[in-house]
């Protein structure tokens, strides 16, 4: 029976902490636990686990103003700001996809359908699609890609659940990244259909066209510029940490956090603002 015990919480522990790394490897903290999501770094917060958490300030800020355990247990660290960005949708690289998409999130920003939905997520102050801006024509090989889609009459969305962008409620899928992506598909005449992922292998999903786009609040960044077809920025966003409410006055900065245990979701830009990148030899 103590066996069992100990290989259950062994396998719990597994969920949440897919990797550690030690202070030298930290660009703060004493160590570092990559996590399953960004939900399980306010379970992990909640859970005492983890000192300080790393994550995006959309999401945070959802949680932080609802009547939740997280809002009455947990804060962002004011005026610590990891990292500035935006967020993009993307495609492997080649399809044609990602300039439909981006003729469609134009279209729907003048026609306002994009500023309704993103208030109604509190969300209209991190718009930032450029409503005059023109897409070019397609590549053959984004035609043969994109023809490939309209064959199959629909684009499959890889999402993680992330309030308020993709979540639950009353077993319904909601949140503004599904919302925005039912009216791109209209607007395309397609079927969209959702499938969660892990995070850890969506590049790896897009090219086996296990999914053909990754719409959950994806940052821009160099590397998947290279790696994917990515849209135009759609919505702005910060990296923050998270901490404790108990612990306000003992974590205020990054070097207040020399001590501290730090998690954030694996593969994410959180991580990138915690973990010391590796140069490939």
């Amino acid at each position: 029976m103590k066996k069992l015990l100990c290989l259950l919480l062994a396998l719990v522990m597994c969920t949440f902490a897919l990797v550690s790394c030690g202070n030298d490897d930290l660009q703060f903290g004493k160590e570092y636990r990559a996590l399953s999501g960004q939900m399980d770094v306010l379970l992990q917060l909640n859970a005492k686990s983890i000192d300080v958490g790393v994550m995006d300030s959309i999401m945070a800020g959802y949680y932080m103003n609802q009547d939740t355990n997280y809002s009455n247990s947990l804060m962002i660290v004011e005026d610590l700001d990891l990292t500035t960005e935006q967020y993009g949708i993307a495609a492997r690289k080649g399809s044609g996809l990602i300039k439909k998409i981006n003729e469609a999130l134009i279209a729907l920003t003048n026609d306002g359908v994009v500023d309704t939905l993103a208030e109604k997520y509190g969300i209209k102050s991190e718009l930032c699609i450029d409503k005059d801006a023109t897409v070019a024509e397609m590549t053959e090989s984004e035609k043969a890609d994109w023809d490939y889609i309209v064959g199959q009459d629909k684009f499959i969305v890889g999402y993680t659940l992330f309030a308020p962008i993709a979540y639950e409620e009353n077993d319904e899928l909601i949140g503004f990244d599904i919302e925005l992506a039912k009216a791109v598909a209209e607007y395309l005449d397609l079927k969209v259909e959702f499938q969660e992922i892990d995070w850890d292998t969506k590049e790896a999903l897009l090219e086996a066209k296990s999914i053909d786009c990754i719409w959950n609040g994806m940052t821009i960044t160099e590397e998947r510029l290279a790696q994917m077809e990515i849209s135009i920025p759609y919505l702005n966003n910060k990296q923050v940490a998270v901490i404790r409410i108990e612990d306000k006055d003992k974590y205020t900065d990054k070097e207040s956090m020399s001590g501290a245990i730090v998690g954030a979701e694996a593969g994410s830009a959180g991580e990138a603002c915690v973990v010391i990148a590796k140069e490939e030899e």
